[in-house]
């Protein structure tokens, strides 16, 4: 379980985010909404560890996340950016065992080397293994960078493995649509595992689609959580996003949609 209590955070002499307490909890999916400038990548740095709050803290299993080493934040949490360079002519085999440092000291033996090759597969890039990374499109780079993440977190201990949490940040960027479903499916089959998925998205209809439980910033504060059926509505669009909006529910019981209306805009 991660813990958020009374997060605020600082740079340029602006407040980035102001006050953010909140509760994560293992086994669900928390996607992140809000607004360009909201605070929503800066809000997952702090998550990750990469950044520490000026005021406030992140508890792990109650215990301080930033009290962790390197390489005990890289065996519980894996985090995936919006955008990576590399220089140097790496592989995409070579780059997603870079997920699995953490988990050996000399050389990788045969079980990292089949977790790598599953992760790939996974997401059907395995194909691409021997490719390397610079030469790929974006989306096919993207799909490189999460089996990265899903294989640093692959743990053979049952228990172990239910105390990891995956913090992606725009993880569908650049996909076409099929892709976009496998990432998404395995980011839902990583949660069925007792584990924790931290997620922001732009997209309503994917959150909606997605989410167990949703976190809305708004201008650096929290200014609503809850269930994609609770949240998503016409007067919740408004009020975040300054948009007009319909929503339907194609199926009883189901995911919201989101339709917007253009002239609004």
């Amino acid at each position: 379980m991660i813990r958020v209590k009374g997060l605020s955070y600082y740079a340029g002499g602006k407040k980035l985010l102001d006050g953010i307490s909140c509760v994560i909890r293992p086994g669900e999916l928390t996607v992140i909404l809000g607004p360009n400038g909201a605070g929503k990548s800066t809000l997952l740095r702090l998550l990750s560890g990469e950044r520490k709050p000026d005021e406030g803290q992140v508890l792990f299993n109650e215990t301080v996340l930033y009290s962790l080493s390197p390489r005990q934040l890289a065996l519980r949490r894996a985090v995936l950016g919006q955008q990576y360079t590399m220089s140097l002519p790496f592989t995409c085999e070579e780059v997603v065992m870079m997920g699995r440092y953490p988990h050996y000291r000399d050389q990788p033996d045969s079980r990292d080397h089949a977790i790598v090759a599953e992760a790939l597969s996974a997401l059907g890039a395995g194909h691409l293994s021997r490719r390397l990374f610079n030469t790929l499109s974006g989306g096919e780079q993207q799909r490189v960078q999460l089996a990265r993440v899903l294989a640093q977190l692959e743990e053979k201990d049952v228990k172990e493995a239910m105390s990891r949490f995956l913090l992606l940040d725009e993880p569908t960027a650049n996909m076409d649509y099929l892709h976009q479903q496998i990432c998404l499916r395995r980011a839902r089959e990583f949660c069925r595992r007792g584990q924790t998925v931290v997620m922001v998205l732009h997209d309503l209809n994917l959150a909606a689609q997605l989410a167990d439980r949703l976190l809305v910033l708004k201008e650096g504060r929290l200014v609503a959580e809850g269930g994609p059926r609770q949240l998503l509505g016409v007067e919740f669009i408004r009020d975040v996003y300054g948009l007009e909006a319909k929503i339907f529910y194609p199926e009883p019981g189901g995911f919201p949609v989101v339709i917007t209306n253009l002239q609004s805009c």
